[in-house]
């Protein structure tokens, strides 16, 4: 049995087993916005990564903060994307929260406003099912908190 090992008739655990820390939302601040190269399937990419430092609970893991990546697909430009994408929804939310958001040329320019403000998180479905696999939920501003 993986983990486990027997000892004097007994099961003795090798490694401690915690459960996944799982919540549904969380006060924040956006620490970082940037756009990092990936790989998936062979196919060299791009994608948002994002840094969320909360506020209102402790965040276990290595760095203590929540990260999400938000692809950019292969049809994405600069100042436009493709309709009903992850990038697409997140950015439609952006544009409910910031008013300055619909002025802006560039995805890059909205995804940038989100950088050192407080937010309130949700987890929000986006994208569609892929492979098999259903559309994710990410961490998605809903409110700026002052």
């Amino acid at each position: 049995m993986f983990g486990l090992q027997k000892k004097n008739k007994e099961l003795i655990k090798i490694v401690e087993r915690t459960k996944q820390e799982t919540f549904d939302d969380f006060e924040g601040v956006m620490k970082d916005v940037i756009v990092e190269p990936t790989e998936y399937n062979g196919q060299k990419k791009v994608q948002y990564h994002l840094t969320m430092e909360a506020t209102n609970r402790e965040i276990g893991g290595k760095t203590g903060l929540v990260h999400e990546w938000i692809s950019i697909t292969a049809k994405t430009t600069d100042d436009g994307v493709v309709e009903g994408c992850v990038l697409d929804k997140y950015l439609q939310q952006l544009e409910i929260i910031h008013d300055e958001a619909k002025g802006l040329k560039t995805h890059m320019e909205v995804m940038q406003l989100m950088k050192g403000k407080k937010y309130l998180f949700k987890k929000m479905k986006h994208g569609k099912a892929f492979e098999g696999n259903d559309a994710r939920d990410y961490f998605t501003p809903v409110k700026l908190l002052k």
